[in-house]
């Protein structure tokens, strides 16, 4: 019974922790989220120069495009 009890509990107190995550963005603020800096990616040609590092880093290249099976057939 108390195992029952303490699984709720944490279950409700996941879901209540993971509802105060949530904020309404205000307008003022938007130009901030908006800022090159938030960006995973800022600059295309850095991203590629890091891509390119990381091939010859690694021995490989490609993968990057389309996906397919490799039996010819579509």
């Amino acid at each position: 019974m108390k195992l029952k009890h303490r699984i709720r509990l944490l279950a409700l107190f996941v879901l209540l922790s993971s509802l105060s995550a949530c904020a309404a963005v205000q307008p003022r603020d938007r130009e901030f989220l908006a800022d090159e800096m938030m960006y995973f990616d800022v600059d295309a040609q850095e991203a590629s120069w890091h891509l390119h590092v990381e091939e010859v880093l690694e021995g490989s290249r490609g993968g990057f495009s389309g996906s397919g099976g490799g039996c010819g057939c579509k």
